[in-house]
């Protein structure tokens, strides 16, 4: 991993090609019925069990000034609310609208099972964490926390960096981590004893998530997609942020980031629509069958 990373800086990016505009579709874009439809299907699979959230949470705040987990830190509310409090209220949210919208009879209870990634690092604080706050009114039973990988700590010039004399250090393996530590938790498993069909992924540093969102997810379904991820725009060439591009001629989607991407690309301009012909930003919102 460490030499194909290091032989890989500097290269050209291998032929990549822009998201063809068709491929991406927008909500102010779509007639109320569509919107309404993709809402009540989504609703539907919520109530009926199939969809699953995996929360990356892993991470330190260390760029936020803290040690804790992302999820713990107080972003400046005037509710005084952490990422983890706001995020499990929304699932809470979900779970009673799914419930009054799609019950016929008497309202039937909604449960969606909350799969929260976390790291050695974190593990410990996040469980506390949601303890100590009684899990912000979800059952203690719909959670399940599972830890990612790590990798060693290497120097930009290839080198090992060691935490004391005799130890190496390390750090979480990244959001790329998810899939092997799905698999060794056995929580793949886990999600189809459950009925899951429908996962729902996204990163914890992102206060605007709509966790669980119904449209998003109906929309994945009438698709009949394997995979899809929410995008947003991006705003200026320069910005720091990955984009959503085709590896090859007609290859499959993947993500470029912003330091791999040269100035000529970065700016290069659709003539058709005038915008930016790698504009589509992965913000880490994604929905798996």
């Amino acid at each position: 991993i460490i030499r194909c990373s290091l032989h890989s800086q500097g290269l050209p990016v291998a032929a990549i090609e822009p998201v063809p505009e068709n491929w991406v579709s927008t909500v102010d874009g779509r007639t109320m019925e569509d919107r309404e439809k993709w809402w009540k299907m989504g609703l539907k699979t919520i109530y009926e069990g199939k969809l699953g959230v995996v929360l990356l949470s892993g991470g330190q705040g260390t760029r936020l000034g803290s040690s804790d987990p992302k999820g713990c830190f107080n972003i400046g509310l005037p509710s005084g609310k952490s990422l983890f409090q706001i995020q499990a209220e929304r699932i809470l949210c979900v779970q009673r609208l799914a419930a009054q919208v799609m019950s016929e009879g008497p309202i039937r209870p909604v449960t969606i099972h909350w799969y929260i990634m976390t790291s050695p690092f974190t593990d410990e604080a996040t469980r506390k964490y949601f303890s100590s706050h009684k899990y912000f009114g979800l059952e203690p039973d719909q959670i399940s926390f599972f830890q990612q990988g790590t990798l060693p700590c290497v120097s930009k010039d290839g080198k090992f960096i060691m935490e004391t004399p005799f130890s190496l250090a390390k750090a979480p393996d990244g959001n790329g981590g998810v899939y092997a530590a799905l698999k060794c938790s056995r929580l793949l498993e886990d999600m189809a004893s459950r009925g899951i069909k429908y996962v729902d992924c996204y990163g914890v540093d992102n206060v605007l998530v709509r966790v669980a969102d119904p449209t998003f997810l109906g929309y994945f379904i009438d698709k009949g997609a394997a995979s899809a991820a929410k995008v947003v725009r991006k705003a200026y060439p320069q910005e720091q942020v990955g984009v959503f591009v085709r590896r090859g001629k007609g290859g499959p989607l993947t993500v470029v980031e912003y330091s791999e991407l040269d100035q000529s690309m970065a700016s290069a301009i659709n003539q058709r629509t005038g915008r930016l012909q790698y504009c589509w930003s992965n913000v880490c919102l994604h929905m798996f069958t």
